[in-house]
């Protein structure tokens, strides 16, 4: 019988078990969705097949890490569904009187169903007669129960604060949710479809991820008296830099901030320096030209970044042969489809996280300040 990641290893705390969950938590959420063929199927929704290609909008809702399975989710439904998305802070839908069309729809995600801000910003798009659809972790919530349609995912119990599995779970319904549409409305592109037949490889691509522990221990021996960290991220990878910043700032209370790696130039360049590491998301889909021109672009920052003695860890493919030698503090991940890029390229980011906040003695599972639910404004 095939044992987990978990079976394999103890753990000193519920954040680094949790990360180590991730590929079986996934892989509940595809059995679950995918058929033998590999075709998404999600029974429990209640649109029809008119209704999914009559949807000329997604605007999706959620905080913290949820809004950051939600961007990513904005370049899923656009690039497999053809569906126009965007994303907002739960917490600003419900304030700015949205306005919304008659064909849209909104998803609101959240891990446990009982924060605040999404709950408002439901019932904001209740009044205001748009259909929705909660994304959740727990069934039999406020969320799940005022919603029209509920898709779980099954990440089981998060003891600690800071999320991990339910991020990844999140994004896996994402994934599906645009995948299921894309195949309804026959928007599915070429890389949709690769990516799609790639998806249940998605828990192993997972587990070969987790193999940066190691390392992810020695740069954080290195790194963890930073007091300022940038992490940076073209297309998809955007908001797994965000992703990472938070997961940072959360456990370890180091200043992080997440952009664009394009947008560096644009102001946030003035405040690096030899003291400021960067982290850089630098993937690259050997069979997406869109992808490959990203990385050409990322690589010319990276030079920049060392010509200024600037600390850099890229985290980069597997087959990656050439950023090692120009920054060689790397963090080897598998390499998969654009659209698939999030799901491994996270894990190092929470495993530097962890590691950086138990060397600076930080309660990890407990941070100060925080709770799991946001329950009071």
């Amino acid at each position: 019988m095939r044992r987990s990641a978990t079976e394999r290893k103890n753990f000193p705390h519920h954040m680094i078990r949790e990360i180590y969950e991730q590929p079986d938590a996934i892989r509940r959420v595809l059995d679950d969705h995918l058929d033998s063929s590999g075709r998404v199927r999600l029974p429990q929704l209640p649109f029809t097949a008119d209704q999914i290609r009559s949807f000329s909008k997604i605007t999706i809702a959620a905080s913290g890490s949820s809004r950051h399975a939600g961007l990513a989710g904005e370049f899923m439904f656009e690039r497999m569904a053809g569906i126009q998305a965007e994303v907002d802070f739960a917490s600003q839908y419900c304030y700015r009187d949205p306005l919304v069309g008659g064909k849209e729809l909104t998803v609101f995600l959240s891990q446990s169903g009982t924060t605040i801000d999404t709950i408002t910003a439901l019932q904001v798009a209740r009044r205001k007669h748009a259909r929705t659809l909660a994304i959740c972790n727990v069934p039999e919530t406020p969320l799940t129960q005022l919603a029209d349609a509920t898709l779980l995912t099954h990440a089981g119990e998060e003891v600690s604060i800071a999320a991990t599995k339910s991020f990844t779970t999140q994004l896996t319904a994402m994934f599906l949710l645009a995948a299921y549409f894309g195949q309804y409305r026959g928007t599915l592109s070429n890389s949709g479809r690769q990516a799609l037949e790639m998806l249940r490889a998605v828990p192993e691509m997972v587990e070969e991820a987790l193999a940066t522990d190691k390392l992810c221990r020695t740069y954080a021996g290195q790194l963890h008296k930073s007091k300022d960290f940038i992490f940076v991220g073209r297309d998809i990878d955007y908001p797994i830099a965000l992703e990472g910043a938070l997961k940072l700032k959360e456990v370890s209370y180091i200043h992080a901030e997440g952009y664009p790696t394009g947008e560096l130039k644009h102001g946030p360049t003035a405040l690096v320096s030899d003291e400021m590491p960067i982290v850089v998301l630098a993937g690259k889909d050997e069979d997406d030209l869109d992808s490959v021109l990203r990385y050409d672009r990322t690589v010319s920052n990276i030079r920049e970044f060392i010509e200024r003695e600037v600390p850099v860890i890229s985290v980069i493919t597997s087959a990656d042969s050439l950023i090692e030698k120009i920054a060689p503090c790397v963090l080897r991940v598998p390499q998969v489809p654009a659209l698939l890029q999030p799901f491994v390229e996270v894990i190092p980011l929470q495993l530097l996280a962890y590691h950086i906040a138990v060397l600076c003695g930080r309660d990890v599972d407990r941070p100060r300040h925080l709770s799991k639910s946001v329950v009071v404004e």
